[in-house]
């Protein structure tokens, strides 16, 4: 059976579920007043949930595995809508994010100050003696919960809300993941997240129709040497942590710029996270050549995971979906294993964090293998 919570701040009533790749009502789950929230309890075959009450219906995913994390419907004033966060009855906002700024001159020599603000997420479990498994994520800026209430910045989607899903995770499974966030909200975004055209291929032409962004430049080769060289020594020389199972993640630009570090680093991540990724801005041909490069045969025993994920409920989305749903294709083609790359698309979701953080379960139960712990 899997549980699921909901915070009833809606007067929900019921819920149907829906058979795994049936489109199919299979009955409606009970709802019991649990410890001041709902409690649905379910078969793992189900693949879609809808709850519903006298103010209407939510539909979500059920995630693969067992992890039982539920969704809070919340009211937003700027927004005048309600927004989803991530929430689960028995855990709370715990651990600490500590901050640093790392200075590389070599790698970092585009970016005036030479450095880079990065933030650590130290869960409950964190001892300094116990090795934590490493998560590697850009967009430290809206991370976590734990960086204000939901955003230092007021964001108006919320945070990713990473730390809830970690603390989750090791409550669970027994799994402990120490974040490290790297800041990208600074005028270098665009071009630090991004593959240098001149070397990678030619530019898409969405890339051009984005007038506020200049794509010509791409620092990310850079980016990246700094991640596996100054800033893994700086982490492992300060925390306790294991070098075996080290991931990384982002979202559009983060999310190619996971994608393209993942595969360029051979051997050092184990899996990558790539949500709504900005693989539309190349022509396909870039990638092709780009994969044909890489000698996917040769190294399958050291390739990560990856899971891509694209949603289809605003423009920006739907201009991102083309090329997110031809890459397992192109990369099965050149050798990649099939078994090792995720998929998942809901042409209901926009381009936010609301949308990212709902997913954050799906991945780690399909990366980390935790319902076969």
């Amino acid at each position: 059976m899997k549980n699921i919570y909901f915070n009833n701040s809606k007067g929900w009533a019921g819920a149907t579920a829906v058979t795994c790749g049936r489109e199919e009502e299979v009955g409606v789950a009970s709802l019991d007043e649990c410890d001041g929230c709902l409690h649905i309890a379910i078969d793992n075959d189900i693949s879609m949930l809808t709850i519903h009450g006298d103010n209407g219906q939510r539909t979500g995913r059920v995630f693969p595995g067992a992890l039982s994390i539920g969704v809070d419907y919340r009211y937003n004033d700027k927004l005048n809508r309600d927004l989803t966060y991530l929430w689960s009855k028995d855990i709370s906002r715990t651990g600490r994010v500590e901050n640093h700024l790392i200075a590389d001159p070599e790698n970092l020599w585009y970016r005036e100050d030479k450095s880079k603000r990065i933030s650590v997420f130290l869960p409950e479990s964190y001892d300094g003696v116990t090795p934590h498994d490493l998560l590697y994520f850009f967009d430290a800026q809206n991370l976590f919960c734990l960086a204000g209430d939901y955003t230092e910045n007021g964001d108006p989607y919320g945070s990713w809300q990473l730390d809830l899903v970690v603390s989750e995770i090791r409550r669970q499974y027994g799994k402990n993941i120490v974040v490290v966030g790297i800041d990208n909200a600074d005028m270098y975004r665009s071009n630090e997240l991004f593959m240098d055209p001149d070397k990678f291929g030619d530019l898409s032409p969405l890339a051009t129709a984005i007038p506020e962004d200049d794509f010509s430049k791409g620092y990310l080769e850079s980016l990246s040497a700094f991640m596996v060289q100054t800033l893994h020594g700086f982490i492992k020389e300060n925390y306790c942590i294991s070098d075996e199972n080290i991931g990384l993640g982002g979202s559009s630009m983060g999310g190619i710029a996971s994608f393209f570090c993942g595969l360029h680093e051979k051997g050092f991540y184990k899996y990558v996270i790539s949500y709504s990724p900005a693989f539309g801005l190349y022509e396909m041909n870039a990638f092709d050549n780009w994969f044909g490069k890489l000698n996917f045969e040769g190294n399958r025993d050291i390739l990560p995971k990856i899971h891509i994920y694209c949603g289809g409920g605003d423009q920006l989305e739907m201009s991102l979906l083309p090329a997110s749903m031809d890459m397992k294709p192109l990369l099965v083609k050149h050798g990649y294993s099939e078994d090792k790359i995720y998929e998942t698309y809901d042409m209901e979701k926009p381009h936010n964090e609301e949308s990212w953080r709902l997913v954050l379960p799906e991945s780690f139960s399909c990366l980390m293998n935790l319902f076969n712990l």
